[in-house]
């Protein structure tokens, strides 16, 4: 397990937590050490909210390249058939996609990630709460496990994969679509018929059976009733009428387009790893546009027609129209001055968890001597990076909010640093001598992204 990626700790496999004492297991004799499970719920961290259609050609063009890249294979995948006929069109059962899989976590190590004040977790509790489907967040403690009921209650916990390697190793999977569309995986731990009730999401997510059973109905229909429950903080449909249903075993893997009304729930102890794509709302994304052309030239409206106005009040459609096209002029002139601000915005880290410098910072003449004595570098839990070709054929290389510039004959360099994730000997072999790609190594090590790991 790799430990110290960033301003929080990582799990400690011993303590459950970060503490330096074991911790007692948080579910006792009464749950088991050795059951496992996961799922999600509607996030409000702002970073799950639909594109719309519009981009979907767009993401396909991106998926044909990152397809090349993937390292591990779902079994019983075509990741060129689900990306035409099922990507935002219509769910999919995978059985047994990872076979024989084990899941990486127990659900004491789970429940003391949840008890840490870095972590973000909830209890889900459908019945036996002060009310029905009573939300609670974390942080936890051990006495709040204690006094669970025996049945009708989940505890969810995101981001699993910034905090454990393991976790983190299994998005390898999911190389066919672009690192930076994947948010983070989520893990659920459900008792017998424990459940966040019926409702949509409006994102994508692969929801892997890591441990037990659960049982997932789905409704395919367009119609569907949209009306929530009223007294609960939760998403939930008032009514759901499913079309398909299903028991997942631990390897299996159902995906599901946004907008899916779904419904899962424990057939026992269970454990779902929830893989969620990102989805920022056009509004969220004009926003960051905005913020990154501060800088621009502004532009006024002065536009205003020599014919004297008969009514002194009317806004008329000779004004509107010249101030909606200055607004497009505007609009058009930040994306062209500011052609880097949409990959600074995809590599942002969540609030909370940005990187952290690991050490003192280093030089080029610390970087040689570390990497000639045979110390490997890899890329942090939960750094995000992504790379693009500017309009003036150089590259781009964007790591947790960053830019870094290379020149077009660098795309070699630029690949290797957007999509490796260990970094061998041989590899930097070629480039280690050269002070440009030495200094922007560096710069990567010191503000976190990327770290020395001893032999």
């Amino acid at each position: 397990m790799q430990s110290g990626r960033r301003t929080v700790p990582r799990l400690d496999r011993e303590t459950g937590g970060r503490g330096s004492e074991p911790r007692k297991p948080a579910f006792g004799d009464k749950y088991g050490k050795d059951q496992t499970g996961f799922l999600r719920t509607p996030s409000q961290n702002g970073y799950r909210r639909t594109f719309g259609s519009v981009t979907n050609c767009f993401y396909l063009v991106l998926f044909a390249e990152f397809s090349a890249m993937t390292e591990q294979n779902l079994a019983h995948f075509d990741a060129d058939d689900f990306l035409l006929n099922f990507w935002q069109k219509s769910p999919l059962l995978i059985r047994q996609a990872i076979p024989d899989f084990v899941c990486p976590l127990s659900p004491d190590e789970l429940a003391g990630l949840a008890c840490e004040d870095y972590s973000e977790s909830r209890l889900v509790l459908e019945k036996y709460g002060a009310k029905p489907w009573e939300l609670r967040h974390g942080p936890f403690t051990d006495e709040h496990f204690a006094a669970l009921p025996d049945t009708h209650w989940t505890l969810l916990v995101q981001d699993v994969d910034k905090y454990d390697a393991d976790v983190n190793a299994l998005l390898d999977y999911f190389r066919f679509l672009p690192s930076w569309l994947l948010d983070d995986i989520m893990v659920s731990y459900a008792v017998t018929e424990g459940s966040v009730g019926p409702h949509t999401d409006q994102y994508d997510v692969f929801l892997l059976q890591a441990s037990g059973q659960r049982r997932w109905q789905v409704d395919r229909s367009t119609d569907y009733d949209r009306t929530s429950l009223h007294d609960t903080d939760l998403n939930i449909l008032q009514q759901f009428s499913p079309t398909d249903e299903w028991t997942l075993e631990p390897g299996d893997i159902l995906y599901l387009p946004p907008g899916t009304p779904h419904h899962g729930m424990a057939v026992g102890e269970c454990m779902t790893f929830s893989v969620g794509l990102r989805a920022p709302e056009a509004t969220q994304l004009i926003d960051e546009l905005l913020q990154d052309g501060m800088d621009i030239e502004p532009t006024f409206f002065r536009e205003v027609k020599t014919n004297a106005t008969h009514c002194h009040g009317e806004i008329s459609i000779d004004s509107r129209d010249s101030i909606y096209r200055m607004l497009k002029q505007h609009l058009t002139q930040l994306m062209q001055a500011s052609d880097e601000w949409l990959g600074k915005y995809l590599t942002r880290p969540k609030p909370g968890l940005e990187p952290v410098q690991s050490g003192d910072p280093i030089d080029i003449a610390g970087l040689r001597s570390r990497y000639r004595a045979g110390d490997r570098l890899h890329i942090a839990l939960g750094t995000r990076i992504a790379w693009a070709k500017a309009d003036d054929g150089n590259y781009r290389l964007f790591a947790d909010g960053n830019r870094f510039n290379f020149a077009a004959p660098q795309l070699d360099q630029v690949r290797l640093l957007g999509m490796a994730k260990e970094f061998t000997q041989p590899q930097l072999d070629q480039w280690i001598d050269s002070d440009r790609f030495a200094s922007i190594l560096i710069a990567l090590i010191n503000q976190g992204s990327i770290q020395f790991e001893s032999p």
